[in-house]
């Protein structure tokens, strides 16, 4: 299966496999992966007036797991990053099982090639001066 038909059937349809159990990862194996920021083009949810709410669907394939995250009255924005903070403007800091791994400036990612095991994907919702809004969200994962 190539890239495309991954994330068209990734985008088609959404499956959420909760798990208790983290497994105990070593940071050398978090170093490894590939991950992908894709570009969502996908619903866009005008709401105003409301506070900040940050929402992750995800799903596995294979050795390969898609997340897209959905943040109401929010702009991903990587031109600003480091610059002081301007409400509505960030990004997002990725965390497995408690290891910072990547900081994304879009909404939907694409982790490659992951190992078996069980993992907490953590994503944070971060302004651009690089202080966090305080809003986060993770889900629990088992790769086979």
């Amino acid at each position: 299966m190539n890239k495309v038909q991954l994330l068209c059937s990734v985008i088609v349809c959404y499956l959420v496999i909760p798990m208790n159990v983290l497994a105990e990862t070593n940071q050398s194996d978090l170093l490894h992966l590939h991950i992908i920021p894709i570009h969502n083009t996908g619903i866009v949810q005008v709401q105003t007036g409301k506070q900040k709410d940050l929402t992750m669907k995800h799903e596995i394939q294979g050795n390969h797991l898609f997340v897209e995250c959905f943040v109401n009255d929010f702009h991903f924005n990587e031109k600003k990053a480091g610059a002081l903070h301007q409400e509505g403007e960030g990004h997002i800091r990725l965390y497995i099982n408690d290891e910072h791994v990547d900081t994304l400036f879009e909404p939907a990612f694409l982790i490659e090639d992951m190992p078996s095991g069980e993992y907490e994907i953590k994503v944070v919702l971060v302004k651009n001066d690089y202080s966090p809004y305080e809003i986060e969200q993770s889900i629990s994962i088992t790769m086979s």
